[in-house]
């Protein structure tokens, strides 16, 4: 059960139910001057999920291990995806055929819902040493997306207190909201190598490398509705799941004597998209067709940082921290063909140095 507030909009406040409350704001249509109403709102919804998992380990070897995983998983939609609340509506109290525009959230979203499949191999050849390959595979069969549809307010399940006099549960409306969608399959591998130097002599024994790359396709399948008025066309199209580069990796070679430990750590992603955008012709002054943007993502990024500590004794101990070693910026664009700027971000290098003392 979700609740919220909403406008609550009626031709007089003699003309509310008592869920509905008067507090000052800005005058609307149907409030009288100076002032605002709103309706406390509650929706219900109820979903039932089994969620079994399985996870096997087979130790072929002292040192070499397999894993296998499979598992049935669900993640709730965000609070503010699930709010009660709307905004934009009628402005009248009579309902004169237009399709009114409205926003809101749907507390009767289901959640993200996926079947996942892992398998890894695993050969700890050394101590504290590790060589592992990993391949995973995730049916996406509930997604959750942001569109618009027609339809009736009786199947967006709200109190009637939010409509104004002259409007039924029948009357249909341009919504704008969260909605589920079929989602993808998502696959992909893994290998990873981490090994402490401990077979070198000297002072480079305490050494170490730790290295992984990850590597993801997906194809999830997205909803567009376009139009205005009554008229919704709807549109379905296949694109990379939302922030989920395809290719990543991450090393890290760092020292530690017990007193001192230092390490160097690089991170690399790919470019991915972060909003999928409705696709529509557009015309210019001169007449010529245009097509708006289908994407908007972020550029591939690296970043180098670093970071030490010296204990002094078993008390204190001294730290240091660079970020952002190569001073990379945040990159934004939009359209994928023409991958035109749209958002700069530049934080630059930082620096932290740090005292900590263990009482």
């Amino acid at each position: 059960t979700a609740d919220g507030y909403a406008p609550c909009t009626a031709a007089s406040a003699n003309d509310l139910s008592s869920a509905c409350a008067p507090f000052f704001g800005v005058a609307s249509a149907t409030a009288d001057p100076g002032e605002r109403l709103q309706v406390a709102t509650r929706v219900g919804h109820k979903y039932d999920d089994w969620l079994p998992s399985l996870n096997l380990a087979w130790d072929l070897t002292d040192t070499f291990v397999l894993r296998f995983g499979a598992a049935k998983t669900m993640a709730r939609p965000t609070l503010s995806n699930l709010s009660p609340s709307v905004s934009g509506g009628p402005t009248a109290y009579f309902d004169d055929d237009r399709a009114y525009s409205i926003n809101l959230g749907n507390p009767k979203l289901d959640p993200f819902r996926s079947t996942n499949y892992d398998l890894s191999a695993e050969w700890y050849f050394d101590e504290g040493a590790l060589l592992s390959a990993a391949v995973f595979y995730k049916d996406i069969d509930s997604y959750v997306q942001r569109t618009r549809l027609m339809t009736t307010w009786a199947d967006m399940g709200y109190s009637l207190d939010l409509l104004p006099t002259g409007f039924s549960a029948d009357t249909v409306f341009n919504v704008q909201s969260y909605f589920n969608t079929p989602g993808g399959p998502l696959k992909g591998y893994e290998v990873s190598y981490q090994q402490p130097f401990s077979f070198l002599p000297g002072f480079w024994r305490n050494f170490g490398v730790q290295l992984n790359y990850t590597h993801v396709e997906s194809k999830i399948k997205y909803m567009f509705s376009s139009g205005t008025g009554s008229t919704i066309v709807t549109t379905y199209t296949e694109n990379d799941l939302l922030n989920l580069s395809p290719n990543s990796y991450n090393a890290t070679l760092y020292y530690d004597d017990g007193r001192f430990s230092a390490r160097v750590s690089t991170s690399y992603r790919d470019a991915y998209i972060s909003t999928i955008l409705s696709q529509e012709n557009v015309w210019d002054l001169d007449g010529n067709q245009f097509v708006t943007a289908d994407v908007q993502g972020k550029y591939s990024v690296e970043n180098v940082d670093f970071n030490m500590s010296y204990k002094v004794n078993k008390n204190l101990s001294l730290t240091f921290e660079a970020i952002n070693l190569l001073d990379t910026a945040d990159e934004r664009y939009v359209d994928s063909a023409l991958s035109l700027p749209d958002r700069y971000t530049h934080t630059g290098r930082q620096y932290y140095l740090g005292l900590r003392y263990k009482f």
